[in-house]
């Protein structure tokens, strides 16, 4: 799914475009051309549409297109200085259009849409991003006003956690992460926990909440670029090489204890 992000995606039947992103259903009636703010001389961007082989559909057959067939979709995409809106019915009528692996992709996306909602999306989309690969560079603000890396955790398991202090359900699984730290105290397993607040505030939180994991603050970009989903777990081994990820908490809070459990010691017993 990795190709996914050169494309973006806007299911017409799915509602879930933002609002400066509607459908073309609901743009029907826009010109051709949607022309934006840029300095004196800049090319203006375009809306163009095109049909499923690519050809660039006038405004009369765009309409005609619309009205005439029913369960038509649209795929977003930045080309050039234009944002193009391919109108399709089945996804495999993209083939020969755009490469075969993003069809695929965006079939398993939409089908993870269809039994997981927009979570099940997104949460692939991490793990195809992340899994298997090494932390990266980036500055850690611990509360002692050090500055460390993912680095300097590498030699042992390390059990990372995103979190932020108005999240809500990072805040009900603290307890249950507490006696995972309890249970792997004599063990080569150093718990990290980041968050996009300032320190200041971490240490105010923790002034009245038990979160005993290590603690630092992160830029929120750098945070993102992991998870744009709080809570989120990754299992990293001693390489530094994130192995598991769980990203958001489970229906029944308690459950999160179990499901860590079970990822840490798969982890172990590879090694």
């Amino acid at each position: 799914m990795r190709n996914y992000l050169l494309l973006i995606i806007c299911f017409t039947m799915l509602s879930c475009a933002t609002k400066e992103e509607a459908s073309p259903k609901e743009n029907s009636k826009s010109t051709e051309q949607n022309q934006t703010s840029s300095p004196e001389g800049a090319q203006m961007s375009q809306i163009v549409f095109r049909d499923a082989q690519g050809n660039v559909l006038t405004e009369a057959q765009k309409d005609s297109l619309l009205e005439k067939t029913s369960g038509i979709q649209a795929l977003r995409r930045i080309n050039d200085n234009n944002t193009e809106y391919i109108l399709f019915k089945e996804f495999d009528d993209l083939r020969g259009f755009i490469p075969d692996d993003t069809v695929d992709n965006l079939i398993q996306e939409y089908n993870l849409m269809q039994s997981g909602g927009r979570g099940a999306v997104i949460t692939q989309r991490i793990i195809d991003t992340w899994k298997d690969q090494k932390l990266p560079e980036g500055d850690l603000n611990m509360l002692d006003g050090s500055v460390k890396s993912f680095k300097d955790f590498e030699g042992k398991m390390l059990v990372l956690n995103f979190w932020y202090i108005a999240c809500s359900p990072c805040i009900l699984e603290m307890p249950y992460l507490n006696q995972l730290v309890q249970k792997y105290q004599n063990e080569d397993i150093e718990f990290l926990a980041l968050s996009f607040d300032s320190i200041p505030d971490i240490k105010n939180f923790l002034s009245r909440n038990e979160f005993n994991y290590i603690h630092g603050s992160i830029d929120r970009n750098f945070m993102y670029q992991f998870t744009p989903v709080s809570p989120g777990h990754f299992i990293v081994d001693k390489n530094g090489i994130i192995r598991e990820i769980l990203i958001g908490a489970p229906r029944n809070t308690e459950q999160i204890y179990g499901k860590l459990i079970s990822v840490i010691e798969k982890i172990k017993n590879e090694f």
